[in-house]
C-alpha cells in the first residue's frame, strides 16, 4: 500500500504494543486503579457546599431578642453554635484556632432599640481565608439578618393596625418569588465538580502515559529497532496512541457508571454525544502526550512537561474558575486548551442534556486540535530519526 497508513503494518503493530502493555501486573494495576482510586477521592472530597458554619456569640445583651436573633442562625441549617464566649479576646482565640468561621456581636441595648424602633445592630466576623466561602457565609448572614427585621416590621405594623385586647390575624400579602433551579436543582457543587474530574482524570491518563512511551523506547534503546524498521513514523505515532486511546475509551465507560451509579448525580443527555466528545477529547489530548515525547529525551523530563502543561490547562479550562473572570489575554489563550471544550461538552451533556446541534462545534475544534498536534508529532519524529 502507498497510503500514509499501511493496515497491515499497523495491525501487527498495535498488537504488540497492547502485548507489551498488559503483559505486566504492574501496568495493568496501574493503568487501571488510580483513575477509579481517584474518582472515588475527589467524589467525596471536591465538595464547596457551604453548611454547618462554626459560630460563636458574644451576646452583651441577654435579652429575649437577642436569643431570638441568634436562634434564627442556628435554626437555619447553615450554622452551628460552637460556644458562647464572654469577651472579644475569645472571639480571637477561636477564630485563630480555626474553631469557628463566624462570630456575633450582639451590642447591649439591642432589646431596648427594637422594641423602641431605633437602629440596633451586631457585629459579624467572618474569617477571610477562603474568599468564595466567606462571600457565601455573608449573603447567609444577609438573608437572615433581613428575615429577622422582616418578622419585626411585620409585628410592629400588626400591633398599630389592630386595637390593644383585640384578636390579631394580620394577614399580609406579600410578593412571593418562586424559584425553579434548572439542570442542578440542588445547587451541589459535586454535580458541579464531578464531570471535571471524569476530564481531569481522561486528561491524565492519555497525556501522561503516552508522553512516556515514546521516551521510555528511546531511553532502553528500542528506537534504533524502529528505525530500521518497515513501519514509518505515522503508522508508530499511531501505534503508540491507539493502545492508550483504549484504554482512556474504557475509563469513559467506567467513571460515567461511578458517577450516575454510586454518587446519584443525573444524567441528562444521550450517552452516545458524550462518547463523540470523549473520542475527540482523548486524541487531542493523547496528541498532546506524543508531542511532549517527541521533545522530551529522558522519562523524568517527560513526565515534569506533563505537569507543566497539565496544571496550567485544568486551571484554564473552567474546572475550577470560570472563564469569563480571568483577563481578557487567559480567555483568548483557553481557546487553544483541548480541556476547555470537553468540560464544557461533559457538564452540558451530564446537567443540562445538551445535544450535538449544540455541541458538534467543541468537537470539531477537538478533532481540530488532535490532527494538528499529530501532524507536528508525526514530523519532530520523522525528524529525530533521520
Amino acid at each position: 500500500m502507498r497510503g500514509l497508513l499501511r493496515k497491515n503494518i499497523l495491525l501487527a503493530f498495535l498488537k504488540k504494543e497492547f502485548r507489551q502493555l498488559f503483559r505486566d501486573k504492574k501496568m495493568r494495576f496501574v493503568i487501571f486503579a488510580p483513575p477509579i482510586v481517584m474518582m472515588f477521592v475527589f467524589g467525596y472530597s471536591v465538595n464547596m457546599d457551604v453548611s454547618e458554619v462554626g459560630m460563636v456569640l458574644l451576646d452583651y445583651d441577654r435579652t429575649a431578642e437577642s436569643r431570638a436573633f441568634a436562634e434564627l442562625f442556628t435554626g437555619s441549617g447553615y450554622f452551628a453554635l460552637k460556644k458562647n464566649v464572654l469577651s472579644q479576646s475569645d472571639i480571637d482565640r477561636a477564630l485563630d484556632s480555626g474553631e469557628c468561621e463566624v462570630a456575633f456581636v450582639i451590642e447591649k441595648n439591642f432589646g431596648r432599640n427594637i422594641k423602641k424602633g431605633n437602629r440596633a445592630s451586631v457585629q459579624t466576623i467572618i474569617d477571610g481565608t477562603d474568599s468564595n466561602r466567606a462571600g457565601i457565609i455573608v449573603s447567609y448572614v444577609n438573608q437572615i439578618a433581613l428575615l429577622f427585621s422582616e418578622e419585626l416590621f411585620l409585628k410592629k405594623i400588626a400591633s398599630l393596625a389592630f386595637p390593644r385586647g383585640m384578636e390579631i390575624h394580620p394577614r399580609v400579602r406579600r410578593i412571593e418569588i418562586e424559584e425553579r433551579m434548572l439542570f442542578n436543582q440542588e445547587l451541589s457543587s459535586r454535580n458541579f465538580f464531578l464531570p471535571g474530574v471524569l476530564v481531569l482524570l481522561l486528561g491524565l491518563v492519555t497525556v501522561l502515559l503516552t508522553a512516556m512511551s515514546v521516551v521510555k523506547e528511546r531511553e532502553i534503546g528500542t528506537i534504533e529497532q524502529i528505525i530500521v524498521s518497515p513501519v514509518r513514523p505515522l503508522e508508530y505515532i499511531a501505534g503508540k496512541m491507539l493502545p492508550f486511546a483504549c484504554v482512556a475509551f474504557a475509563d469513559i465507560f467506567i467513571i460515567s457508571a461511578i458517577i450516575t451509579w454510586y454518587f446519584h448525580m443525573p444524567f441528562n443527555g444521550n450517552f452516545l454525544v458524550l462518547l463523540a466528545g470523549g473520542i475527540a477529547f482523548i486524541f487531542s489530548s493523547s496528541s498532546i502526550g506524543l508531542f511532549i515525547s517527541t521533545v522530551s529525551r529522558t522519562q523524568q523530563q517527560a513526565m515534569l512537561s506533563t505537569f507543566l502543561f497539565f496544571m496550567p490547562a485544568i486551571l484554564f479550562s473552567g474546572f475550577i474558575f470560570p472563564i469569563y473572570s480571568m483577563p481578557e489575554a487567559i480567555q483568548y489563550v483557553t481557546y487553544a486548551n483541548p480541556f476547555r471544550y470537553f468540560i464544557e461538552i461533559v457538564r452540558g451533556v451530564f446537567l443540562k442534556g445538551t445535544g450535538i446541534a449544540f455541541l458538534w462545534k467543541d468537537i470539531a475544534l477537538l478533532i481540530l486540535i488532535a490532527l494538528v498536534l499529530f501532524y507536528f508529532s508525526a514530523r519532530r519524529f520523522s525528524r529525530g530519526i533521520e
